[in-house]
């Protein structure tokens, strides 16, 4: 089982454009300097109050130009038109996340990724792992030990110990510091420092992975047929 964690905010690891080079069909989400530039008028902090108050506000994109002269003052129909210009905008921007968020859960599933979320990770009534090698799992209750025992850097901790929950085989990541702070890892953790790989390697390493299983699984047939 390969191991990636999701998220993060690590500038050096470039995700801080990702939007900005990937997301542009048209279809996709505008990233959040889009909308501050285009929406908000460069004010960051009502841009990112809006990603979630919009939906609060969602009901009143619905409002026609009737209602708008029905209800508001002649001389507060412009801004009024020009507020609800932005909600419905907001709005879009909204279904179009959504939309981005459930196509990735598809693509999750598709490709039979298991995902693991924090609750599960640190869940202290969970004492074995989800995977079948239950007896290698790390319980929740280690965490202090396992912080003291080794030299991952504390934004990274909580990735490593989930890979330990599965616990995972292949750990992909192009972090160079993390790779080399996981030789703490020595050889007492169910995931091994050699686990790690970047993207580039991953063909090769999955490629490893399968001939070691295959001749632990020769080796157990020859045990056996004796």
């Amino acid at each position: 089982m390969a191991f990636r964690g999701i998220g993060g905010k690590k500038p050096d690891e470039g995700r801080g454009d990702w939007a900005q080079k990937h997301l542009n069909a048209e279809a996709d989400p505008a990233p959040v300097g889009k909308l501050i530039s285009q929406i908000h008028d460069g004010d960051k902090d009502l841009a990112f109050f809006w990603i979630n108050q919009i939906l609060e506000a969602e009901y009143a994109v619905n409002w026609d130009g009737e209602r708008i002269e029905e209800f508001v003052h002649p001389e507060e129909r412009s801004v009024a038109y020009a507020h609800l210009d932005q909600l419905q905008q907001l709005t879009r921007e909204r279904e179009r996340f959504v939309h981005l968020c459930d196509e990735f859960g598809i693509f999750l599933d598709e490709h039979a990724v298991q995902v693991l979320p924090y609750c599960t990770v640190f869940d202290l009534d969970r004492r074995y792992s989800i995977s079948k090698k239950s007896f290698l799992s790390i319980h929740p209750g280690e965490l202090d030990s396992f912080v003291k025992d080794t030299a991952l850097p504390s934004e990274d901790l909580e990735i490593v110990f989930a890979a330990l929950s599965l616990p995972a085989d292949v750990f992909v990541t192009d972090d160079t510091r993390l790779t080399t702070c996981a030789m703490s890892l020595g050889l007492n953790f169910p995931l091994s420092p050699n686990a790690f790989c970047t993207g580039k390697e991953y063909p090769a390493k999955i490629e490893e992975e399968r001939q070691r299983r295959q001749g632990q699984a020769n080796e157990e047939s020859d045990a056996d047929s004796r």
